[in-house]
């Protein structure tokens, strides 16, 4: 048992990628709810109502300044004694990366707002657009472009989140590479192997991201 045996993966390598899968569509779903919640959340932190600016700098703050195993802990051992509503674990963590995210794409859309001249905005209001339409017409077609790249990198962050999901028995890459150990015993090939999975995962993203970013910055210049 001191050698080596890397065979152990192939051996598994169904139940792995079947790990994968897991991880892989959790980290969508989760993406699909915080692409949802971000760009609303975004657009009421810079409400000039200060209540509603308050209520979304209130659950930014609360996503942010909380450990992320917590908040999955949370919604899925809390959430129904205060709802009534027993949610699987599954749903529970993808609702809570989801909120998480959200708060995250949040802060990335409000900073791709207040990253442009503030002299557009007091043209389109010199024209009489509302706030809608400044932000339809003028803004978010600026903005959306500077953001893609930090919402790539997150949606990279997020996929490394997804393995907190272990904790409630969900069969992604880490909690199916520790039913692997149990069996065979063999935790330095399997967890070399999980950070090997996850590296051919979220390498590319981040990769992408770069390039973008390089290949707008050299349009721009």
């Amino acid at each position: 048992m001191n050698e080596l045996n890397f065979g152990v993966i192939w051996e598994y390598r169904a139940i792995f990628l079947h790990g994968a899968m897991i991880t892989a569509w959790l980290t969508l779903t989760s993406a699909a709810i915080g692409a949802v919640l971000g760009p609303l959340v975004g657009l009421l932190r810079s409400s000039r109502i200060r209540i509603v600016s308050l209520a979304a700098g209130a659950y930014v703050e609360a996503f942010r300044a909380t450990p992320t195993l917590v908040q999955l802990v949370w919604i899925y051992y809390a959430l129904p004694v205060i709802t009534g509503i027993q949610l699987d674990a599954f749903t529970s963590v993808m609702l809570a990366l989801g909120m998480h995210e959200g708060a995250y794409v949040g802060e990335i859309f409000r900073a791709g707002i207040n990253s442009l001249d503030k002299g557009q905005t007091y043209a389109a209001q010199a024209l009489g657009m509302s706030y809608w339409q400044r932000m339809r017409r003028i803004i978010l077609p600026q903005v959306v472009k500077r953001m893609i790249p930090p919402l790539i990198n997150e949606f990279a962050s997020l996929m490394k989140l997804t393995s907190l999901a272990s904790v409630l028995a969900i069969p992604e890459l880490l909690h199916t590479g520790n039913d692997v150990i149990s069996t065979t015993f063999r935790p330095m090939e399997i967890y070399t192997a999980i950070g090997a999975a996850y590296a051919m995962l979220v390498l590319p993203i981040i990769y992408l991201a770069h390039h973008i970013d390089r290949a707008w910055g050299r349009k721009a210049a």
